[in-house]
């Protein structure tokens, strides 16, 4: 296919890029991919043509990972090295990934509880599994006064002024990729400052929680990481992806990687730029590589560019004990059948930060350079479509008997 026979329409795409720095960042801003030069950087670094490349990403267009343009170029499809021994039709794209969602969780009565910050660590505290402390929740749709209940701007400030619950972390009680979460050292005078070096003042992020997080905001203790990950990063949470499902009725640790910030980053998500994605040993935890940056701009690091550590062979630390914790949790939660759970380790032990129903997957097949429909999940597909089936039926005799 000639470049000049592409329609129109397909001549720019929306790719997601890093916001710029502000107060709280509500959104990732989107800036214009044109094909034609996406294209022709693949060509260079995969030494290829954009005849093979085109015929190759229409394929995996059409084919069981309905994988999208942005995709085939950020998950580096077009680079046969990367995936070398791997199928490529076995990743797939959001597309086919939420497809998948709903196929793996069925249950979507579960969804609410899960999508909730606060219902869901509630949820695992209430049996046993470790999570981080609640200090506060701003909200002002609630109608009953609580201990823990900021109902309004002046409750807000009352709280963001007592100095002797700092640091703190914020975050949106139904937030994602870490949109709109901040961690806040101390207050000085009227300016809030930030662990990343910020000032900004205390009125302005009032104002900000207030227009944009009305339903709900959570503060929590800031956690302290442990001594095995502060020696790669810094003093920052780095948070292990770790996909379970349930298969054969068993919990399954089905993928994990490590996410590393970096830079001027405190959260650790890896569209932040700067931030590194590792791959790691699933059996043992140790790193295998680790990377930063998409399709024709990810790089290879074999150390930490702010603490100069070393990254492979560096074991994430009590990595059978995060393990044996997802893995209960995974079991508790078996109704909904696949998890992306984020875990990491602090000086007590291990942590369950949150965990998701609607796992991308697209972080698991970069790290891992391969897709995730092997052999295991497409069983695990197989049953969870017949369970759905089962549930079905049961639900239609249970409502027949009722009438």
């Amino acid at each position: 296919m000639g470049l000049c026979a592409m329609p129109a329409a397909l001549k720019k795409v929306a790719e997601d890029q890093p916001a710029e720095q502000s107060i709280i960042d509500v959104e990732r801003p989107k800036t214009a991919m044109s094909i034609d030069a996406t294209l022709m950087k693949m060509v260079a670094a995969a030494k290829s043509s954009p005849l093979k490349i085109m015929r190759e990403y229409t394929s995996l267009a059409f084919g069981p990972g309905r994988v999208s343009f942005a995709e085939y170029h950020k998950l580096r499809l077009f680079d046969d090295a990367y995936y070398e021994g791997q199928d490529k039709r076995a990743v797939i794209g959001w597309k086919r990934n939420s497809q998948i969602n709903l196929i793996a969780n069925f249950r979507y009565d579960w969804w609410g509880m899960l999508s909730d910050k606060i219902a869901s660590a509630s949820y695992l505290s209430a049996y046993g599994f470790p999570t981080i402390p609640l200090r506060a929740i701003y909200s002002d749709r609630a109608a009953k006064p609580s201990p823990t209940l900021l109902s309004n701007a002046g409750e807000l400030r009352a709280f963001l002024t007592n100095e002797s619950l700092y640091p703190m972390f914020g975050k949106p009680t139904d937030g994602l990729q870490s949109l709109g979460s901040i961690a806040l050292k101390r207050l000085h005078g009227t300016m809030l400052q930030t662990t990343d070096g910020r000032e900004i003042p205390l009125d302005d992020f009032i104002a900000n929680i207030v227009q944009h997080y009305p339903a709900g905001y959570v503060f929590q203790k800031l956690a302290v990481p442990h001594d095995g990950v502060r020696v790669i990063c810094g003093d920052r949470i780095a948070t292990c992806r770790m996909v379970t499902i349930m298969l054969d009725d068993a919990p399954k640790l089905f993928r994990a990687c490590w996410k590393i910030p970096a830079g001027g980053n405190t959260a650790d998500n890896f569209w932040r730029p700067g931030n590194m994605l590792a791959q790691l040993d699933i059996e043992t935890g140790r790193v295998k590589r680790a990377f930063s940056g998409l399709g024709v701009d990810l790089v290879e690091h074999r150390h930490h560019p702010d603490t100069g550590a070393s990254l492979a062979g560096h074991e994430v630390p009590l990595w059978p004990q995060l393990v044996k914790t997802v893995l209960e949790a995974a079991r508790l939660m078996q109704h909904v059948g696949m998890i992306g759970w984020d875990v990491t380790t602090l000086d007590s032990g291990p942590v369950i930060v949150e965990m998701n129903e609607t796992p991308d997957l697209f972080l698991n097949q970069i790290a891992d350079r391969r897709g995730v429909l092997d052999d295991d999940f497409n069983r695990f597909l197989a049953q969870q479509k017949k369970n759905r089936i089962s549930r079905e039926k049961m639900l239609a005799e249970s409502h027949k008997t009722a009438h």
